[in-house]
């Protein structure tokens, strides 16, 4: 039988210790932080120009851009919606210029079979049904999309004309961004620009793709694959500033203070994503992406293959909490933009952009512990909590206590000599690799795992 050294003991001791130390500390930080997100602030002047210090042509805010940060306690809350006028900063249809600016580039994955889609083109090929399959209207468009919103429409899935869960148009294979310009021409993108009081500003640059290729666990799979695929980033400004960056990924995502992403070369000003393998979940590094499960036995992959700017092909809108407004003509800009002559009301829909879950006697259905072959559809962008104030859409199962997502002042996991994020580079990775043995180290590495100990990590060591 295995025995524990007076050392192990004495390490395990340590390691509980200092456990609890850091759960009062993260309890603590974690109590301020919910203070300063409170929709109203007693002490918030609205008249005093937080920002003051950071113009334009200013070289602080140059300076900023290059990497020296910002002091964020300076800055005032969010506000819920819906605002009061005096907190608004836009007008409905009006997008600042700043937003095209700082648009995220996406790197799609090099070998990507499922790429961007054009939304019309998509759901041509589909028929809406309700919850018991019972077809509701046929020749489905985006227009008649508009028809069907509000709470009932949450029952709704599209379903596509063949049964057939590989149909020839699925891949978009012809929507290759430009080389010279990342414009994909039949592949719009949707931009949501929503006012949240005070200054802040969140643009919601939304993806979509065809069909999700799941994960494969382990080397067995893929799981998880289902029609339509909406991928999201958010950008939150300040007074026209860039502060935080935050990409979706299964559910939940990861956050950024603005400066810690990688940017484009030209101008040092547009930050980075990268589009994994498949399932399209969104990263700020290149390399290998463990989620979900602990010890790597599921991942994401990333690469950089074409460069897509969704900016030069988009449906632009701004959304107040209720209303969609179509983005004005003054504010199109130089950007290209896509005339958008379709009702705005298709945002909002709220059923499944895809067929539902393949029942369990398809032959083509299979069951693993982790997830079924294929699944149900998922819902459209104003499902996705854009009315959010702290960054992250939603919580996650790992995300024990306190913000589900603290903005990183570092990308983490980096390989120093190969430049890529990899298997076990992360802080909490390596936190316990010399304790002995290793099956008191795989013990702990699995209660800490994603849970608060990394979250606080993420707190303290950014």
């Amino acid at each position: 039988m295995q025995r524990f050294t007076p050392r192990t003991k004495l390490l395990g001791t340590i390691t509980v210790f200092l456990s609890l130390l850091i759960l009062i500390y993260y309890l603590i930080i974690s109590t301020s932080s919910t203070a300063l997100n409170h929709s109203e602030s007693d002490d918030l002047n609205l008249n005093f120009d937080y920002f003051k210090k950071f113009d334009v042509e200013d070289n602080e805010l140059i300076e900023y851009l290059e990497g020296k940060g910002l002091d964020e306690g300076e800055l005032p809350p969010l506000s819920s919606l819906p605002l009061q006028n005096h907190e608004k900063t836009l007008n409905p249809g009006e997008v600042p210029s700043y937003v095209f600016e700082y648009t995220p580039l996406v790197y799609l994955y090099t070998e990507e079979t499922y790429l961007p889609y054009d939304i019309s083109k998509y759901i041509s090929h589909f028929v809406l049904k309700d919850e018991f399959n019972n077809t509701v209207t046929e020749d489905f468009t985006i227009d008649k999309m508009a028809q069907f919103t509000g709470k009932n429409s949450s029952k709704l899935l599209l379903t596509t004309l063949e049964d057939t869960n590989d149909p020839e148009w699925l891949t978009g294979e012809s929507n290759i961004p430009n080389l010279s310009t990342g414009k994909i021409k039949d592949a719009p993108a949707v931009l949501v620009v929503v006012d949240k009081g005070n200054g802040w500003v969140d643009a919601y640059w939304f993806y979509f793709y065809s069909f999700n290729l799941g994960p494969f666990v382990m080397g067995v799979g893929p799981y998880g694959n289902h029609f339509g695929d909406w991928e999201h980033s958010l950008t939150r400004f300040y007074k026209g500033v860039p502060v935080y960056v935050w990409m979706s990924a299964h559910g939940g995502g990861n956050a950024y203070h603005y400066e810690a992403m990688e940017k484009f070369d030209r101008g040092y000003k547009r930050p980075l994503i990268f589009s994994s393998r498949g399932t399209h979940a969104n990263y700020a590094l290149i390399g290998r992406h463990s989620h979900d499960l602990p010890w790597g036995m599921l991942s994401d992959f990333t690469d950089k293959g074409s460069l897509w700017d969704p900016a030069e092909n988009y449906l632009g809108y701004t959304w107040d909490g209720h209303n969609l407004s179509i983005i004005d003509s003054e504010s199109k800009g130089q950007v290209n933009y896509t005339e958008q002559k379709i009702d705005p009301n298709w945002l909002l829909f709220k059923g499944k952009w895809g067929n539902a879950q393949l029942p369990t006697w398809d032959p083509r259905q299979q069951w693993s512990i982790f997830e079924w072959k294929y699944i149900t559809g998922p819902t459209g962008p104003l499902t996705k909590n854009l009315s959010r104030l702290r960054l992250c859409q939603t919580k996650k199962w790992f995300n024990f206590f306190g913000d589900p997502c603290p903005p990183k002042k570092f990308l983490k996991g980096v390989n120093k000599k190969t430049g890529k994020a990899e298997e076990g580079a992360g802080v909490c990775g390596d936190l316990f690799a010399w304790v002995r043995p290793v099956q008191l180290r795989y013990l702990i590495q699995l209660f800490i795992w994603k849970g608060w100990v990394c979250t606080l990590m993420d707190w303290v060591l950014g």
